[in-house]
């Protein structure tokens, strides 16, 4: 049975209190059941409320006899159990019920009394609260709202005006809070609707007035993991008054152009099980991207197209490749514009346990990305018996067991892994991660998701990620699709002293039960933390890329190059002069490398794949 609640009606335009009550009768054997309903409506609040009064009447009852309110949809108690403890008879009691829901029977001695008798309120021109069954109404008065509206978009020129060059953004869930009570007096009931989901609405939102003293208006928390606020902005908008126009949201971009490239998957394979690895693609700037992305598998490893979401649209031998289009943030709403596939694969039977599994993901390198770097990754996953699949893990991996960091290290990136290991489908799972105080919550990033995830920050140091209707099957009933992951980067804060140890831990809850503990993830930091010094960069550009035989470099300046797998093996290396230098390749074998630049001034690295 669900509680008490609120509802407020949109078509509305004056207001008054209404009251009335209704009575109804049951007799099933020797039990008799009034039923006593009070109805209310306030207008000037929105606020509505039924209760029911349940008279009982046993004729021939005992000392012990009981009764119980059972909701018939759940099998729950409703109001609990009722015992004839003086072995009065007739028995009478009386309990009441606020506004719920379902639908309730009063088992006494094998008879059962279905009375379905639970009120809701209907949204209707004519604005009528009504029961179910016993078709009990009440007659009220609209309610008085008034609107906040305003636009939410990109500011390109950062003139704090949603002008031409600007991008709008669509975002139907403004938050309007009353700055007294805490409460949320509105309703999102009648915001612009996208045609066949493109073009740009400016948000409207409709508000209470009589509720509204004083309020404050701000955008849901998830924006701030992808679009930092401009200079411009000076809310969150607090106002007293309504209707509220041009309560605008100028937003930035982190980048033009960063397209990265990964791979989720479980931390380890387990022998003659399927499995599921995530390859996927992000482009965290503004800016449109199209391409492929391309994974090579492991060899000992069966690929199935029809078990896998998204396939390959081509696959020569162990390579995969797939097209994208159109991804940036703003054409997304949000940092899941990835493109990304959930690849099946089916360990060979020859495999053993402490063997290795790699693969090799990467994409096209746009001319305008400003990170060529993260444009490729290769992932290795051990082979291995079971395993606790809830799980926390940090990179870079720590030099020895103490957990110490390599010297350098100013960023962790985190991966919490999850599955459900139940007896049914988690409808919903829900992260929660109380961040180190040696964190800098302000520059946490979310690289990769393995279903559609909401990130929101609970307080400045806790943040949640909410994979809201995941239906995540249980591992009995398909083992591959139980697994889920999340993964973000986020900076150690400057000044950090050497030995300074730094511990995170994941809760895991799937739906309503207690929380999955994950292990306690442990570092060292190996040096103090400074914010680093940046040298200049070569402004090297190299194609084509991916290659078959030869790589063109230009603006490497005097010095060498040297190509390195990414164990850091040096595998071939050659001096450059001159504006452009043409390097074999062609004996390399397929994969991605490293290709690291050095002069007199600088170095530069940068990866490359090779077909």
């Amino acid at each position: 049975m669900k509680k008490m609640f609120l509802l407020a009606l949109c078509l509305c335009s004056f207001w008054c209190l209404s009251a009335t009550a209704f009575t109804h009768s049951f007799v099933q054997g020797h039990i008799h059941v009034v039923v006593h309903d009070s109805m209310y409506h306030d207008s000037a609040t929105c606020f509505s409320m039924s209760n029911l009064t349940y008279t009982v009447t046993i004729d021939s009852s005992y000392t012990n006899d009981s009764v119980q309110f059972v909701d018939t949809t759940s099998g729950s108690l409703v109001f609990g159990r009722f015992v004839n403890t003086a072995g009065t008879s007739p028995w009478i009691f009386t309990t009441s019920q606020g506004m719920g829901w379902g639908d309730f029977s009063i088992p006494v001695g094998g008879g059962y009394l279905h009375s379905n008798s639970v009120p809701i309120k209907v949204t209707t021109p004519l604005d009528t609260l009504r029961y179910i069954t016993f078709d009990d109404s009440i007659w009220v008065s609209p309610c008085l709202y008034g609107r906040v509206s305003g636009d939410i978009y990109i500011d390109n020129n950062s003139n704090c005006v949603f002008d031409a060059g600007d991008v709008g953004i669509n975002e139907y869930s403004i938050n309007i809070i009353d700055t007294l009570f805490g409460s949320i007096p509105y309703i999102d009931c009648s915001t612009g609707l996208m045609s066949a989901g493109y073009g740009y609405f400016p948000y409207s939102s409709p508000v209470q007035k009589s509720w509204m003293t004083n309020y404050s208006v701000s955008l849901p928390s998830w924006f701030s993991f992808i679009f930092p606020m401009s200079s411009c902005y000076t809310g969150p908008y607090t106002f007293t008054t309504l209707p509220q126009t041009n309560v605008d949201f100028p937003l930035q971009c982190s980048a033009n152009v960063d397209v990265q490239c990964y791979a989720l998957s479980a931390d380890r394979v387990r022998l003659h099980t399927p499995f599921f690895v995530h390859p996927y693609v992000t482009n965290i700037g503004c800016d449109t991207v199209s391409g492929t992305m391309t994974m090579i598998k492991d060899s000992r490893i069966t690929y199935s197209a029809s078990l896998s979401s998204f396939p390959a649209d081509t696959v020569r031998g162990d390579t995969l490749i797939w097209i994208y289009s159109h991804l940036s943030n703003v054409s997304s709403g949000a940092y899941w514009n990835s493109f990304f596939s959930d690849v099946y694969f089916t360990p060979d039977t020859t495999l053993v346990a402490g063997d290795t599994l790699c693969f090799q993901v990467y994409t096209n390198i746009p001319s305008a990305d400003i990170n060529p770097a993260n444009n490729g990754y290769a992932i290795c996953l051990p082979v291995r018996y079971s395993y606790d699949p809830n799980s926390k893990s940090a990179m870079p991996a720590a030099v020895d067991a103490a957990g110490t960091l390599p010297a350098g290290t100013h960023t962790l990136t985190y991966t919490i892994n999850f599955q459900n290991t139940g007896t049914d489908a988690a409808y919903d799972v829900k992260i929660i991660d109380t961040l180190d105080s040696h964190l800098d919550p302000q520059s946490l990033k979310i690289l990769g998701t393995s279903a559609h995830m909401i990130p929101k920050w609970l307080t400045p140091n806790i943040v949640e990620f909410d994979f809201n209707n995941i239906m995540l099957p249980d591992s009995n009933t398909n083992e591959p699709g139980s697994h889920g992951q999340v993964r973000f980067s986020i900076d150690i804060k400057p000044g950090v002293a050497a030995g300074t140890a730094i511990n995170n831990t994941g809760y895991i809850y799937f739906d309503i039960n207690p929380a999955v503990v994950t292990n306690t993830q442990h570092n060292v930091t190996s040096s103090p933390f400074a914010v680093p010094v940046v040298s200049p960069v070569l402004r090297m550009k190299i194609y084509p890329n991916p290659t078959t035989d030869q790589l063109v470099i230009e603006n490497a300046g005097t010095g060498d190059l040297t190509v390195l797998n990414m164990n850091g093996v040096v595998l071939l290396s050659q001096p450059t002069t001159g504006d452009k230098t043409v390097l074999d390749i062609s004996r390399l074998p397929s994969g991605i490398y490293l290709l690291k630049a050095t002069n007199v001034n600088t170095s530069s690295v940068t990866k490359f794949t090779k077909y």
